[in-house]
């Protein structure tokens, strides 16, 4: 579900109202119980293209040189517009825990579609500006990074009812009916990759049914795909 800017607030006020710290926050984003956002100060297309992990090879003492194959039949294009919010993904929170800064190519990362068989994302400018005549990408800073209000006081009221050991692990009956159902989804062609549920677009599918009813999608962006994962090993070990 899209965001408004009305809806979003400075990062350090909102740590001061709710008397809660910023570094909090952040680790609590990071566990994906919150989102993060920056309004873009400009408009821009960026291309954005999805690469599979290769293996490190040795550069010098202490040194790698990260391989990867570019996946460039498959470039995706994306366009922001000035003032859009856009959400921080997990490297750029964990920048700013240890250096309260990150590269802002990190938040056009976080613009790219969900794909079978992808690593990572790397834009165009990464990939091919060699020389260094594209303009380069900026820094973001803590300060100015903002959140939606009314998501913190719902994330602070579930964390208040919390069990004290924090546990909220699904039951195994639960992850019974997630696996069968998902198994049952398989059976369309869409939702299936080699024989098996396709978790990335079921957690499409989650998502289009919880904007459709109108329900809060906390908990459903980033922790589904390791629930479903979890439903699949558990269905495994049911079978007779």
């Amino acid at each position: 579900m899209s965001i408004e800017i009305k809806e979003l607030v400075d990062l350090a006020r909102a740590s001061e109202k709710y008397k809660i710290s910023q570094n909090d926050i952040l680790f609590k984003s990071l566990d994906s119980q919150l989102s993060l956002y920056y309004l873009s100060p400009k408009s821009i297309r960026e291309a954005l293209i999805p690469c599979v992990e290769g293996t490190l090879h040795h550069a010098a003492p202490g040194q790698f040189i990260h391989q990867y194959q570019p996946l460039m039949d498959k470039v995706t294009y994306v366009d922001v517009q000035i003032a859009q919010p856009l959400r921080l993904n997990q490297q750029a929170i964990k920048e700013l825990l240890v250096s309260r800064q990150f590269n802002e190519v990190e938040l056009y990362r976080e613009l790219a579609q969900e794909m079978d068989g992808v690593d990572f994302w790397k834009t165009e400018r990464e990939l091919h500006d060699c020389d260094g005549t594209q303009p380069g990408y900026g820094i973001v800073t803590l300060e100015q990074i903002r959140i939606s209000e009314l998501k913190l006081e719902e994330c602070l009221a579930i964390s208040k009812k919390a069990p004290a050991n924090g546990s909220e692990r699904p039951s195994a009956t639960a992850l019974k009916v997630i696996g069968l159902l998902m198994h049952h989804l398989a059976k369309n062609g869409q939702f299936q990759n080699h024989g098996l549920p396709n978790k990335s677009q079921i957690k499409v599918l989650l998502l289009k049914l919880a904007d459709e009813q109108g329900i809060n999608d906390f908990g459903l962006n980033r922790v589904d795909e390791r629930l479903l994962a979890d439903a699949m090993e558990y269905l495994e070990t049911q079978k007779k």
